[in-house]
C-alpha cells in the first residue's frame, strides 16, 4: 500500500512536488481556488489563455525552461528570446533607464546622481557578490554606501520600499535585494512561450492523475490534527501519512492543531505583501519599446506590456499592478479598481483605447523579506513528524519567480523521498 500524502496548495511548488512523488505515494492535492497554478494560473479569453499576473522567462531560469519543454510541449529552439527595455514613469513622462541616452534625459536625477546610479549598475554587474553580504545588513545602509544617499532616496525607496514591500529600506534585507539585482534581469534575454503556461499546468495535472493522484479544487480543510494526522474536510475525516504545506502560514496555522507554540510563533512572523492587478487589452501597443515600466508616485506601480513578449492575441495585452500598499485596494469594488488603475495607464498613454479590463487580487503576492527574515524562515522539514513545507516562503534570499517555486517543489520532493526510503 502506498503511503497517503496530502499537498496543501496547487501552485507550481505543490504541482512540482506532486509530480515527482506521484509514482511512490497516494497523492491528494487540495486547492482553495477553482483552478491550479496559483499566481502562475491563467484565464481564458477568446480561446486564448492569458496569465492572471505578469510572468516571463529569462535565460537563467533553467528549471522553468525544463518544465515548459517537458510538460508545456514547447520546442526550446522555437522560443523567441529578446532583450527588453525598462522605463521609469514620472510625472506623466517615460525615461528609458536601460539605455545611456535615456538615463541622461532622466531629469529626476542631477548629473552627479546619474553618475552614481550608472556606476552602481556597473558594480552590480561586475563586482557584486551577494554571498559576501552580511545577513544582518539592511538595504538602506548598503545602498547608501554603493549608490549614494540621494540615489537611494530617489530611486530605490520608490522601487523597493514604497512600490514593493511598503516598509522602510532600513527594514529590508540587503542580501535579498542584492540577490534580486544579481539576477541581472534587465540585462538578460526574455521570452514567453506562445501557448503560455496552461498546457504545462494541464500536463502536470494529467501525469499526477494518471499515477492515481487526486486533485480537489475549491476546497479548504476545516482542521488538521498534525499529531494524529487527520484532516477534516466538510466534516469528513481523512487520515494521511505525510503532509506538504505550500499555502501561506497565515492560512495554515489557524486550521492546525499540534504545532509547537514556539514554532507557530516563528512562522507567523512571516508577513506577505498583497497584490492588486488589472489585465487589460488595447488595440495597439501602449508603446512599442518598453516592456517593463516602473511608476513613481502613482497609485499603481508597474505596467507590463505582455504582448511585447507574446504577440499572438487579437489585441495587445498588458498588466498594471500594485504591490506595496495594495492592502487598501483589496476590498475595493472591481469597478473602482478598474477606474483607479486605468487612470494611471491613461496618464502615461493618453491615446490608448482600452477594450476590456479584468481585475485580479491576492492577499499573498510575496513574502516581505525584511532584515530578520533569515532568522525566522523555517526549513523544508519541520519539528512535526511527517510535516513538510515548500514554496517561495522558504527560498530567501532568492527572488520570487516561477523558477524558484518549481525548484522548491523539486527540493521538498527529494527530501520526502530521502526521509521515507
Amino acid at each position: 500500500m502506498k503511503k497517503k500524502l496530502i499537498i496543501l496548495g496547487g501552485g507550481l511548488s505543490g504541482l512540482a512536488a506532486a509530480e515527482k512523488l506521484s509514482l511512490k505515494y497516494d497523492i491528494t492535492i487540495i486547492e482553495a481556488a477553482p483552478f491550479l497554478g496559483g499566481l502562475a494560473s491563467n484565464f481564458e479569453k477568446d480561446g486564448k489563455f492569458i496569465p492572471r499576473y505578469y510572468h516571463h522567462i529569462i535565460k537563467s531560469n533553467k528549471t522553468t525552461q525544463e518544465y515548459v519543454k517537458n510538460f508545456g510541449e514547447v520546442d526550446s529552439k522555437k522560443l523567441k528570446w529578446q532583450k527588453i527595455k525598462i522605463a521609469i514613469g514620472f510625472k506623466s513622462k517615460l525615461f528609458n533607464i536601460s539605455e545611456i541616452l535615456g538615463l541622461l534625459k532622466f531629469n529626476y536625477l542631477n548629473l552627479f546622481e546619474k553618475f552614481r546610479f550608472g556606476t552602481f549598475g556597473l558594480y552590480t554587474l561586475f563586482l557584486m557578490n551577494p554571498d559576501n553580504i552580511d545577513e544582518n545588513l539592511d538595504a538602506e545602509k548598503w545602498l547608501n554606501k554603493y549608490a549614494g544617499k540621494n540615489v537611494t532616496k530617489k530611486i530605490f525607496h520608490n522601487l523597493y520600499s514604497r512600490n514593493k514591500f511598503n516598509i522602510p529600506l532600513s527594514r529590508i534585507s540587503a542580501k535579498q535585494f542584492a540577490n534580486r539585482l544579481f539576477e541581472k534581469e534587465i540585462y538578460d534575454y526574455f521570452t514567453f512561450p506562445e501557448g503560455g503556461y496552461q498546457k504545462m499546468i494541464d500536463n502536470l495535472q494529467s501525469k499526477i492523475e494518471l499515477s492515481g493522484g487526486k486533485i480537489m479544487l475549491s476546497t479548504k480543510p476545516d482542521s488538521i490534527d498534525l499529531i494524529e494526522k487527520i484532516m477534516k474536510i466538510d466534516g469528513k475525516e481523512i487520515k494521511y501519512d505525510l503532509l506538504i504545506n505550500s499555502i501561506p502560514f497565515q492560512e495554515f496555522v489557524p486550521i492546525t492543531k499540534g504545532l509547537p507554540e514556539e514554532f507557530k510563533n516563528q512562522i507567523l512572523k512571516i508577513k506577505y505583501c498583497p497584490a492588486v492587478s488589472i489585465c487589460f487589452a488595447t488595440e495597439q501597443f501602449l508603446d512599442k519599446k518598453n516592456y517593463w515600466i516602473n511608476l513613481f508616485d502613482e497609485r499603481a506601480h508597474i505596467v507590463m506590456q505582455h504582448s511585447i513578449l507574446n504577440d499572438t492575441y487579437s489585441e495587445k495585452i498588458s498588466w498594471c499592478l500594485r504591490y506595496g500598499g495594495s492592502e487598501e485596494d483589496l476590498e475595493l469594488s472591481e469597478e473602482q479598481i478598474k477606474q483607479d488603475y486605468t487612470e494611471v495607464v491613461k496618464k502615461y498613454f493618453p491615446q490608448c483605447k482600452i477594450n476590456w479590463v479584468k481585475v485580479m487580487r491576492t492577499k499573498y503576492g510575496e513574502p516581505i523579506y525584511d532584515i530578520d527574515y533569515h532568522k525566522y524562515m523555517p526549513g523544508y522539514k519541520t519539528p512535526i513528524e511527517g510535516l513538510y513545507f515548500t514554496g517561495i516562503q522558504l527560498t530567501h534570499p532568492k527572488i520570487r519567480n516561477m523558477n524558484v517555486a518549481l525548484e522548491s517543489g523539486v527540493k521538498v520532493a527529494e527530501i520526502v523521498l530521502n526521509d521515507n526510503q
